[in-house]
């Protein structure tokens, strides 16, 4: 089930959000990211729109949105490949005519994700903090993917 944030949420997404910034990140030291966590706590969390995939009272992913910005999108490591992702984007879409949102070009595990969901690359760009470089993507209902000859594994 897809639902609303709740307050009572915070520190089940705190977790599941160091987790899998963690693994989907290995290229940047985890001390970066535990940095992050009160910021993320503080003012992204009260600031975004967020949704939490749960079932059977387990908090298995989320999405957050500030208008038409996916700030995060995330699945607990243990539950990825199972379309909680695909079903969180899914239902932000049903919402919202177009979408835009940042990766870093080395989680290619979240490249493909966006590439196979319909996002198009419109800029790259090297992020201040961590020195990696990062790809902007949009979606707008009915555009086409934009990724044609960016990385030799897409399709």
């Amino acid at each position: 089930m897809i639902r609303s944030y709740r307050l009572q949420d915070t520190d089940k997404l705190l977790n599941l959000w160091f987790d899998s910034v963690c693994q989907g990140h290995p290229f940047i030291d985890k001390l970066y990211w535990a940095k992050n966590i009160q910021t993320v706590k503080d003012e992204y969390l009260p600031r975004a729109q967020t949704f939490v995939f749960e079932d059977r009272k387990q908090i298995k992913g989320f999405i957050s949105l500030m208008d038409n910005y996916i700030g995060a999108l995330f699945v607990a490591p243990k539950f990825q490949r199972q379309k909680i992702g695909k079903k969180l984007l899914e239902y932000v879409r049903r919402r919202r005519p177009n979408l835009t949102l940042e990766v870093y070009s080395k989680n290619l595990h979240a490249l493909r994700f966006y590439q196979k969901s319909g996002f198009k690359l419109v800029s790259v760009s090297c992020d201040d903090e961590t020195k990696e470089e990062k790809l902007t993507l949009s979606w707008g209902m009915g555009c086409k993917s934009g990724f044609h000859k960016r990385f030799p594994s897409d399709s």
